[in-house]
């Protein structure tokens, strides 16, 4: 298994990390998009199970390491770079039965790859920064505008609050880039039991089955995501 992570991480979290995969990316671009942004694989890639759509000015960094591991990806048609518009292109996320994201602003590619599922618009674009998706119709969310849109389609959701999510020049992160999902496995760029939310959210999936890994003890630090490719 492979996985790709902020190269701004903690030391101690991409150590942790690589006890359970095979190799790692760290990932970061120059002079693409915003600073803050500019580790987030979330930003640059988008993930269905072991389908990946990539931006077309992503970090060569990135193509070198899927082409070393002959992982087969699509390339998207929309760049990334610094207007808010064209930083949230692939930043969506895919269930079994939906797809997430602000209308208007998706990546044509992920569109056009995803016609059998019912298109959720959100009101939040940085979508797979804000939620993750953990199994059938069960997903965590920081955004309140997000949780309202889960509720009204009856679909279960845990709001984690944004509260104390570190993130590199701004206040508060995001939790869906604080976390990653593979199998039964949540990895964590922290530690859940830092946060106010976090007893809830470990008996919430710990109910569902989920096996909680906290890759460091400090606060959650939103990079974007851990992403797992098999």
């Amino acid at each position: 298994m492979l996985a790709i992570i902020d190269k701004r991480s903690s030391k101690e979290a991409k150590e942790n990390l690589s006890k359970y995969v095979d190799d790692i990316l760290f990932f970061e671009s120059k002079g693409i998009t915003y600073n803050s942004i500019s580790g987030h694989p979330d930003i640059f890639i988008f993930q269905e199970n072991n389908k990946l759509i990539i931006a077309p000015n992503a970090p060569e960094q990135l193509f070198n390491f899927l082409e070393k591991y002959k992982i087969n990806f699509q390339i998207g048609n929309s760049k990334v770079d610094e207007t808010f518009k064209n930083s949230v292109k692939y930043n969506c996320v895919s269930s079994n039965n939906f797809l997430f994201h602000k209308k208007g602003l998706t990546e044509d590619l992920i569109l056009k790859n995803n016609t059998d599922k019912t298109f959720i618009n959100l009101p939040q674009a940085y979508t797979r920064c804000s939620m993750l998706y953990l199994k059938d119709d069960f997903f965590i969310s920081s955004d309140i505008g997000i949780k309202k849109v889960l509720d009204q389609n009856n679909l279960q959701n845990f709001y984690f609050s944004p509260e104390d999510i570190k993130i590199i020049e701004h206040k508060n992160g995001f939790f869906g880039g604080t976390c990653g999902v593979f199998d039964n496995k949540i990895f964590f760029n922290g530690n859940i039991n830092k946060h106010k939310d976090g007893v809830a959210l470990r008996n919430f999936l710990e109910d569902l089955n989920f096996e909680i890994i906290c890759l460091h003890d400090d606060y959650l630090y939103d990079g974007g995501g851990i992403f797992f490719i098999n």
